[in-house]
């Protein structure tokens, strides 16, 4: 099927990005991809950190590790949620998937419904994210997980909230919490296994928080909040059709509403691109800081002084009006364009749900 705008993604790209990070950190990776590989696939990620030799990765959900499993990834996989039913806890190691312990509770959970024993896991630890694991506190809690026969003990992470962070302060508190849990654990004589909790921007940032493994996820696609020492490569680029042009006078308005008004002679671009596909979206403010809402307005108003635009054969067109949903006008009046022309748009990987073609 032709289709009229398409993400193009380079394999060689994600191959450079998966061997510049395995050489840069110099410890097991395990590469994360979660969320249909940040947006390249979760096949074409996991390919990628084949090629660097990577062995193991990571999902966030039971149906991507089913996903890789289906398509011939035997490497280890790890399932970073904990499960909280039968059936996925039977899909899950049928297919050798090690899964996530968040407590003791969760633990007994997959002690008394496993058809087989022992079970591989690892074991999470809260360190202030929040959202799974032992407290780093409880070590009594997490003595009693390693104590059941039934599990395979096999690991023991956690996860930074804020390693994007300007200078490595949370990050350091996390990080010595981690450690008190582990060396507690060491200390009562037990193997905590393959210890890991650097993400990608704390694994290039700041080396000391490696351990025996690291997860990288979202370096892989080149996309990162902050600049680490390491030269990634752009992946992707987002393509779209020049499906019609129009010629308009002042006084021509367009878009729902007729809200925008035409203020001299333009000829317009009509392409296949819009918000279905992640073109101009803002998102909205969490709702926990102030300073959160006051950014979000910030951005609302440097998008309005400048507008969004695409680049076609090297020419910029800002938009013209409303960002449409699926089509959006722009202003082609400098342009040296013709219908059938691919517009280019630095888009982003995780919004658009477009085709893919890999180049």
């Amino acid at each position: 099927m032709c289709h009229s705008n398409y993400l193009e993604i380079s394999r060689t790209a994600l191959r450079h990005n998966a061997a510049a990070v395995c050489k840069a950190v110099r410890v097991p990776i395990i590469g994360i991809v979660k969320c249909n590989g940040y947006g390249v696939t979760i096949c074409e990620a996991a390919a990628a950190w084949r090629s660097a030799g990577v062995t193991m990765f990571g999902v966030s959900r039971p149906e991507e590790a089913l996903e890789l499993r289906k398509n011939g990834f035997y490497e280890d996989i790890l399932l970073l949620s904990p499960v909280a039913d039968a059936q996925t806890l039977t899909e899950m190691l049928d297919n050798d998937v090690i899964l996530t312990v968040s407590g003791f509770e969760n633990a007994k959970f997959y002690c008394n419904n496993a058809y087989k024993k022992p079970i591989r896991v690892h074991v999470a630890v809260d360190t202030g994210m929040g959202r799974f694991g032992i407290r780093w506190s409880d070590t009594a809690q997490a003595k009693a997980v390693y104590s059941l026969s039934e599990l395979y003990c096999e690991g023991i992470f956690s996860h930074f909230s804020s390693s994007f962070e300007p200078k490595y302060r949370k990050t350091k508190i996390q990080f010595s919490r981690f450690l008190s849990m582990t060396e507690a654990l060491s200390a009562d004589g037990i193997s905590v296994g393959m210890r890991h909790i650097a993400n990608s921007c704390a694994a290039l940032r700041f080396p000391e928080t490696h351990l025996d493994a690291v997860r990288i996820g979202s370096a892989l696609v080149g996309k990162l909040p902050v600049t680490v020492p390491v030269k990634l490569e752009s992946v992707s680029i987002f393509k779209a059709q020049i499906v019609d042009l129009k010629d308009f006078q002042p006084g021509d308005t367009t878009g729902y509403g007729s809200y925008f008004k035409i203020t001299r002679p333009i000829k317009a671009a009509v392409v296949a691109l819009g918000r279905e596909d992640g073109f101009g979206s803002i998102a909205k403010p969490d709702r926990i800081r102030f300073k959160d809402f006051a950014a979000y307005l910030f951005r609302l108003f440097k998008e309005w002084r400048n507008p969004c635009c695409v680049v076609c054969d090297g020419q910029k067109m800002t938009v013209l009006g409303r960002i449409g949903n699926q089509y959006t006008l722009f202003d082609a009046t400098e342009a040296e364009i013709k219908l059938g022309d691919l517009v280019e748009w630095n888009g982003n990987l995780m919004l658009s749900s477009c085709e893919r073609r890999f180049i």
